[in-house]
């Protein structure tokens, strides 16, 4: 028992340490940003660019590149401004909170100039007209915008699809992360309608979806603009009149036609792609992989430094001082009370406004720590008190402290009986890690998303994610079921 504890207090000051060694140096006081915002990006010597890369032929990721017109135009606005360009690949749901709190200089991801928008941010001059279509699957009847009324309409969420269908009485929407998933839908018998941006919509269909059809012309007039935070007026002048020169040189046209022009060829329709297409598995493999092992790792860092805290808190749960395991309850129930996603969210994009900026990768370690140590509190609070009082009573007797019959007597028989929760907890932790692609960061279900996107091929891509995931969740359980029978008495 004796060495048990002492390896049990050593994991548990090994994981606080690296939690302070951590969060600490990443907490650091924003700079106050120059109030010219062009100098401070020229001072800087990067323009840093916010983009979501699931959405070709704007954005989209090939291997570790971006690539699309968003892509290759943003990089010869930077090179105009004479600064380098960073693109920071973001979830389109947290990119404007992201751009407020100044992740970004500018978010270039086929946004639409929209009267709500503007209220918040601020726009470049127009760069690329657009406007929204229905798809249809080819045995239907044609419908128009009217007609959607009492019908099943899948949109991509936070779009302007989304925004102006929201607004129309008896459509009932059906809100998607990304596009590839409504067409899905929509070739599954699932929805009546697809809204969406026409120029993705027929790189979509063109690439996969041979069942479904665009429905006439766009019914909407819409213009693309480039997303700068509402104060940062010099560099929105720059851009502008970046974007005024090529038009004039051609360079924009250039452009242009490279990512539109050929891609809107009528091509022959492609085949209906199979269930589980295993061919694409040998270009798939390289970049699962690599979304496996930064799961790995923000599970692992999240386990390392939850499970010394849940520790703590746990047994300060059941400590006989009232105001211990109040303070230990209310912290408990205010992280289980609350998502996890609320709580990434928080610590990323919130805390900035209060001068603290916390680097992505620390963020979602410090967030992933946090949220599990409240379930393993409880874990180990079940264990202690599955011990019979008897135990503690007959440490005190033998001349026993209380801590000292905590750690000697009571944690060793506990943690015998908290692995298989434990487990379980990895597990969900493992699957949760996900939810840190709100950030940015290419884990395993993001990097399943932006090939979908690029592949427009979703079952095949999404059934090897959960290959991946199984993969990573066997070695765990099996690691249980060893210390269970080891530790069976």
């Amino acid at each position: 028992m004796p060495r048990m504890n002492r390896a049990l207090t050593l994991s548990w000051i090994t994981g606080l340490l690296a939690l302070l060694l951590l969060v600490v140096p990443g907490c650091s006081r924003e700079v106050p940003p120059s109030n010219d915002a062009l100098e401070r990006v020229r001072r800087a010597g990067e323009l840093v660019i916010g983009t979501d890369a699931t959405y070709p032929p704007f954005e989209n990721k090939v291997g570790s590149e971006l690539v699309g017109f968003d892509v290759e135009l943003g990089n010869a606005i930077a090179g105009k401004l004479g600064v380098r360009p960073r693109w920071v690949n973001s979830s389109f749901d947290g990119i404007f909170p992201a751009l407020l709190s100044r992740k970004f200089d500018m978010v270039m991801s086929a946004a639409t100039i929209t009267p709500e928008r503007q209220k918040s941010l601020a726009f470049s001059d127009p760069y690329y007209d657009a406007g929204q279509v229905i798809t249809l699957r080819r045995d239907q009847k044609v419908l128009d915008l009217d007609a959607l009324t009492g019908k099943s309409v899948g949109v991509q969420i936070n779009t302007t699809g989304h925004v102006m269908l929201e607004a129309r009485a008896g459509v009932r929407l059906k809100k998607f992360n990304s596009i590839d998933l409504a067409f899905l839908d929509l070739q599954n018998g699932r929805l009546d309608a697809v809204v969406n941006d026409a120029p993705t919509t027929r790189y979509m269909l063109k690439q996969s979806f041979p069942n479904l059809i665009v429905a006439g012309d766009p019914f909407t007039s819409e213009h693309y603009g480039i997303v700068f935070h509402p104060s940062d007026a010099s560099l929105v002048t720059a851009v502008n009149e970046a974007l005024a020169e090529f038009k004039a040189s051609g360079e924009y046209a250039t452009i242009y036609a490279k990512w539109f022009a050929a891609s809107q060829d009528a091509v022959a329709s492609p085949s209906a792609p199979l269930l589980f297409d295993p061919s694409l598995l040998k270009d798939l493999w390289r970049y699962l992989l690599n979304g496996m092992l930064w799961t790995v790792q923000l599970t692992g860092w999240g386990l390392l430094c939850g499970l010394p805290i849940g520790l703590l808190v746990g047994i300060l749960r059941v400590s006989p001082l009232r105001p211990l395991s109040m303070a230990s309850a209310i912290y408990v129930e205010a992280i289980r009370g609350t998502p996890l996603l609320v709580q990434i969210f928080t610590i990323y994009f919130v805390l900035p406004a209060f001068g603290i900026r916390i680097p992505e990768y620390l963020a979602a370690i410090l967030a992933l720590s946090i949220n599990a140590s409240a379930y393993i509190a409880e874990i180990f609070r079940a264990g202690i008190q599955s011990i019979a009082k008897g135990q503690m009573e007959a440490a005190r007797s033998l001349g026993f402290g209380y801590v000292s019959a905590m750690g000697l007597v009571i944690l060793p028989q506990a943690m015998r009986r908290v692995v298989p929760p434990l487990t379980n907890e990895a597990i969900a932790l493992l699957k949760d890690s996900s939810l840190v692609s709100l950030m940015g960061m290419t884990e395993l279900t993001r990097t399943g998303q932006e090939l979908a996107s690029r592949l427009a091929n979703p079952t095949t891509v999404w059934l090897a994610v959960a290959l991946c995931y199984l993969l990573l969740t066997i070695p765990l359980t099996s690691v249980a079921r060893l210390l269970e029978k080891r530790w069976t008495y």
